[in-house]
C-alpha cells in the first residue's frame, strides 16, 4: 500500500498547485490583451502598466501594500465615484468627476471595466523645488 499512500500525497499535491497554476496562466495571458474600449480609457503610460511591456518602474508612483502587493497612483475620470469604492478601489480624493486612486495590478484591470470609468492617466509623485 506504499504505492497508494504515494498516489494520495501526489493527488493532495495536485489539487494545491493546480489551481495556483491555473491562475497564474490566466493572468499572465491576460495581462497582455487589451480590448479597444480598455486601450480607449488608457493613457499610454498606463496600457504600458497593465502588458508589462517596455515599463520602467520609476515612471509610476507606486508604493507596496502592507501584504507586499503593489500599488499605484492613477487618475481616474468617472461619472460615479460610488462605484470605484464599491469595487474596492482605494480613492484618495475626488474633485467633480476626477478621483486620484491607488490600485494593484488587479485592481485596475476591475477599474477598466467599470461603465462609469471614461479615462484613466497615470499619477506621478511630486518632489518639492531646490
Amino acid at each position: 500500500d506504499q504505492a497508494g499512500m504515494l498516489f494520495r500525497r501526489a493527488y493532495m499535491m495536485m489539487r494545491r498547485i493546480l489551481p495556483l497554476l491555473s491562475l497564474l496562466l490566466f493572468s499572465c495571458a491576460g495581462a497582455n490583451r487589451l480590448s479597444d474600449l480598455e486601450r480607449s480609457k488608457l493613457d499610454p503610460a498606463v496600457q504600458r502598466l497593465l502588458t508589462q511591456e517596455r515599463m520602467v518602474e520609476t515612471d509610476y508612483d507606486m508604493t507596496i501594500r502592507p501584504d507586499g502587493s503593489k500599488e499605484y497612483g492613477l487618475i481616474v475620470r468617472t461619472k460615479n465615484v460610488d462605484e470605484l469604492r464599491k469595487a474596492g478601489i482605494r480613492v484618495s480624493s475626488v474633485f467633480g468627476e476626477v478621483a486620484a486612486v491607488r490600485a494593484t495590478l488587479e485592481e485596475l484591470t476591475r477599474l477598466v471595466d467599470l461603465p462609469s470609468v471614461r479615462s484613466v492617466q497615470n499619477s506621478s509623485k511630486n518632489y518639492p523645488q531646490q
